[in-house]
């Protein structure tokens, strides 16, 4: 009798190990994903802040881009053409498990985490046109929100910021989902060439590019980094237009850095970082083409479950409530 008790519990604690490795594990200290072309091919790469050990993760003949961190750090969602058109797929921060979150076949990239890790939205192209979607992140319950391009969530879960229009003429668009409706970012008589909105961790700012001349010309040597209020007050320019081309804004965790992508003299784009207090940019990628980045880090982040796509809290409301 004692040996089958004994037999019992040792197959219980097999299969809770069995369970518990299929879980994906958070990295213990602060990294940045990225694109980058230095393999022949768009790979996600990751590195240190600082720009040390950069690893590729992804290892694949396909073009892979636009990674974005889930809110617990324990998976990766990116893009890429793995079946011969762009869609969404998710990994874990080692690069391992790599599988698609659809079932069915779409044009899907810019993809962005709800702030509980339980949904994502997305840019879909239709006939070429690009809409914001929404669905859980196993892809189920896929909803067409509004005619739009670069969705980004809200830390507060509200509001889904993304930009509309031309080359010409485009406007970032804040779009409540429990009222349903759409609101400017800046006034309509503000210059509206504006792309790829990112908002600050507090949720109180949005980071931007902007091309904040007129008429429209040295577009490639004048687009550059700003940040804004929520409701569009206090438009701060970060990063000097020395051009050319900054954009793809990220915040750090900490809300007080940000990353963005610009290019060079000769031509190629590499990743920077500015603190917002002030100082000079750091460059953090030197090598071939890299693009856009996002940045985890664990000393911000509290899981308040084992399970993966876990609600978060961020250490500073915790504080707040104390």
């Amino acid at each position: 009798m004692r040996s089958i008790r004994i037999f019992f519990i040792f197959s219980l604690m097999l299969l809770y190990g069995n369970i518990c490795s299929v879980f994906s594990e958070a990295p213990d200290t602060a990294k940045i994903v990225f694109s980058s072309f230095r393999d022949g091919n768009t790979e996600i790469y990751l590195m240190n802040p600082d720009g040390s050990e950069q690893v590729n993760l992804t290892h694949a003949p396909s073009d892979d881009f636009f990674p974005v961190w889930s809110p617990t750090g324990e998976q990766i969602l990116f893009a890429s053409d793995r079946i011969r058109v762009h869609d969404l797929y998710l990994m874990e921060p080692d690069g391992a498990n790599v599988r698609r979150v659809f079932r069915k076949v779409a044009h899907r990239e810019h993809p962005t985490w709800s702030p509980d890790g339980k949904r994502i939205a997305y840019e879909r192209v239709e006939f070429d046109e690009s809409w914001i979607y929404i669905a859980k992140i196993d892809g189920t319950n896929e909803e067409r929100i509004i005619l739009g391009r670069d969705p980004a969530w809200s830390p507060d879960g509200t509001e889904i910021a993304f930009f509309t229009g031309l080359a010409g003429h485009t406007r970032i668009w804040l779009f409540n989902l429990r009222t349903r409706r759409q609101k400017s970012l800046l006034p309509d008589d503000a210059i509206q060439w504006m792309w790829y909105p990112a908002w600050s961790p507090s949720g109180d700012k949005i980071a931007f590019a902007w091309l904040n001349h007129f008429p429209f010309i040295g577009f490639v040597e004048r687009q550059t980094i700003y940040i804004v209020n929520r409701d569009g007050t206090e438009i701060e320019q970060i990063v000097d237009e020395a051009g050319p081309r900054a954009n793809v804004p990220a915040w750090s965790p900490s809300g007080d850095t940000l990353l963005y992508s610009q290019r060079l003299e000769n031509n190629r784009s590499q990743i920077f970082k500015i603190a917002l207090a002030g100082g000079d940019p750091v460059q953090l990628t030197h090598i071939h083409w890299n693009y856009g980045g996002d940045w985890f880090d664990p000393a911000y982040v509290l899981p308040v479950s084992p399970q993966p796509q876990s609600l978060t809290t961020v250490w500073g409301e915790m504080k707040k409530g104390n």
